[in-house]
């Protein structure tokens, strides 16, 4: 993936996650809390990923 879509994804990821968490404050539902939480860890897992090195003979 282009570098580009990373952060077009990872966005897209911390403003749903953002609004996920607004959400869940204001209505105290818990699935909007969790999908906050979950959105945020895909995220940073994202961000601290590394990159496959390809191996040469």
């Amino acid at each position: 993936m282009s570098t580009i879509g990373k952060f077009l994804m990872f966005s897209a990821l911390i403003c749903l996650a953002i609004l996920c968490a607004f959400v869940g404050s204001v209505t105290g539902a818990i699935a909007f809390i969790t999908l906050g939480i979950l959105l945020e860890v895909a995220f940073w897992l994202g961000v601290f990923s590394r990159k496959k090195e390809p191996h040469h003979k």
